[in-house]
């Protein structure tokens, strides 16, 4: 899926907004799971965001595990000001690497007047987002049928399935012969209004919607809870404008308005309150606030807190390791410091948990970890959103999580799974090319253990495929096996050096598993942007660690209400 403000994001990362229209960006980015997860690439990359660019051959699967591709691009000079902005916005998101988790999509569900577009698409999707299947499939979903053509494309509206917490519009895009036209991120521009009867603008930032493919239709999803909760009465309708000004790469006008019945799936609704908290040996809380039933989603909110005594942790480690943020050396246009670079890693704080009904199995699970679902193997019924807010300098958290509707008046059990933290790494190895040419070169450095396995120049500026992945530019391409410390999923901040002292960024492509003693194993490439000669010696690092601990033994009982 694509956020409509991508291209908004890439103007206030270069300068292009007014004060106003920064500001309104920096809220929308608050709650933007899309603009976060772009904001952390770019951020980890240290590219110019105007000219990011994924090569067509790496796999854009968000339903799968986010991040894990190759991001392999060019590396021009640096906007005077992007760096700093992207610290403006990097200070609230506080989203690292570990905790951008899997989206699950809306997927294609439509009601049962539409039976043969229900059998053909729904049946056909892998990984179908079963809580707005279950939605469509009990009568949630409404038929639009609206259309509008320019330059001889036709944008036709098929149906909407919304309730309180999320919408999704299914719609086709067809040329003047009635043949579809594939969807192409690049090549088109939506935009949605929301509006009440009377005409009341219900989500006057706009945005916060992000589109995509599924099977033959161009799907529209919005987590439309994020600007309901604001309106002052529970709508019973609401009136939704779609505005498309570029489709299939032609600009044009295809503009439509129709209603949205939000009434009977409101009246479905419920709120099962908890207000429960943990204080896990850490130095930070827990709380299970509440879990809110709609017809195609329950929405789990949780919330993660540090005490004084995290906060002080956190402190001295930066201290101890010189990562303390000097605000006038970060002001400085260019100047990317390791204190910058680290300060997400310990704001963020991930999750794992699983809900269990009353004989004991589980009927959903969730990871924030990228890596959990490998490793974990625990995520379970899980559904869009994903969302959260962060407050208090990113020392409290509010995280909302989606899983399939959890039944009416049933005893179920919270059990959290997993605690999931940055640490400091402090990993070195040093490679003597020459014999990494010939043989491999195993490294054991802060209890990890890197084997690698080769080294390979790429003299092309094009895309190349080199072995199992494809690769954009110039580069060394180093494949590796690692063994990590015991309880570490994960190492973040690569950087390499050559022996005449300059520094590349790196980047990498990477699967991992875990042993029968539970320690994970990693197999990938380092991908070294920019080095175009065979240097004597290469030195590797990383800065920071995923740590999960297990074992919280925390279990919070709940009962869901009867209300629907």
């Amino acid at each position: 899926m694509n956020c409509s403000k991508t291209e908004q994001l890439r103007k206030y990362l270069v300068g292009e907004l007014s004060s106003d229209e920064a500001r309104l960006m920096e809220q929308h980015v608050e709650a933007c799971l899309c603009c976060q997860r772009q904001m952390v690439d770019e951020d980890k990359s240290g590219e110019d965001y105007s000219s990011l660019r994924v090569p067509s051959t790496l796999p854009i699967d968000f339903t799968a595990q986010v991040m894990m591709a190759l991001e392999t691009v060019r590396t021009p000079t640096p906007k005077s000001n992007w760096k700093k902005r992207s610290v403006t916005i990097l200070k609230k998101t506080a989203l690292a690497v570990a905790s951008v988790t899997a989206i699950i999509t809306f997927g294609s569900m439509v009601s049962p007047t539409f039976a043969s577009y229900v059998n053909s698409v729904i049946q056909s999707i892998q990984g179908i987002d079963t809580g707005m299947k279950q939605a469509a499939e009990k009568g949630y979903a409404q038929a639009i049928n609206k259309s509008e053509t320019d330059q001889g494309i036709t944008l036709n509206v098929k149906e909407v399935v919304a309730d309180p917490v999320r919408m999704a519009i299914f719609a086709q895009v067809v040329d003047q012969n009635g043949k579809r036209i594939p969807f192409e991120p690049s090549k088109i521009e939506v935009n949605l209004t929301y509006k009440t009867k009377s005409g009341e603008e219900l989500n006057p930032d706009g945005g916060g919607f992000s589109y995509g493919e599924e099977g033959e239709y161009l799907v529209i999803s919005h987590d439309i809870f994020q600007f309901l909760k604001e309106s002052k009465t529970q709508l019973d309708e609401m009136v939704v404008g779609v505005d498309a000004t570029m489709l299939d790469g032609k600009e044009g006008n295809w503009k439509m308005e129709f209603p949205v019945d939000l009434k009977k799936a409101r009246a479905a609704a419920n709120e099962t309150t908890i207000g429960k908290d943990f204080m896990t040996p850490h130095g930070i809380k827990v709380a299970l606030q509440n879990i809110k039933t709609v017809p195609s989603v329950s929405l789990i909110e949780l919330e993660t807190t540090w005490t004084e005594e995290r906060a002080k942790q956190v402190q001295k480690i930066k201290e101890e390791n010189g990562w303390v943020v000097k605000e006038d050396v970060e002001d400085v246009p260019g100047v990317w410091t390791d204190a910058k670079l680290v300060e997400r890693y310990f704001i963020d704080i991930g999750l794992a948990y699983e809900i269990v009904d009353e004989k004991g199995k589980v009927v959903a699970g969730w990871d924030d970890s990228i890596y959990g679902n490998k490793l974990n193997q625990i995520r379970k019924n899980t559904v869009a959103p994903y969302r959260g807010q962060l407050h208090d300098e990113g020392k409290r958290y509010t995280k909302f999580n989606g899983i399939s509707p959890l039944a009416d008046d049933q005893t179920y059990t919270f059990k959290l799974h997993s605690l999931y933290l940055g640490e400091p790494a402090k990993f070195q190895a040093t490679i003597p090319v020459d014999k990494l040419m010939k043989e491999k070169v195993t490294v054991t450095n802060n209890d990890s253990v890197y084997t690698f396995t080769g080294f390979t120049l790429k003299t092309t500026e094009g895309e190349e495929k080199i072995g199992d992945h494809t690769y954009s530019g110039k580069g060394a391409i180093i494949p590796f096996t690692a063994v990590l410390p015991e309880g570490i999923i994960g190492n973040e901040v690569w950087s390499a050096q050559d022996d005449a002292k300059q520094d590349y960024r790196l980047l990498m492509e990477e699967t991992f598993k875990r042993d029968k003693d539970g320690r994970v194993h990693v197999s990938g490439t380092f991908f070294i942007r920019d080095l175009e000669k065979q240097p004597k010696e290469l030195s590797l690092k990383h800065l920071m660690q995923w740590r999960q601990y297990q074992g919280m033994n925390w279990e919070v009982p709940f009962k869901t209400s009867s209300k629907r």
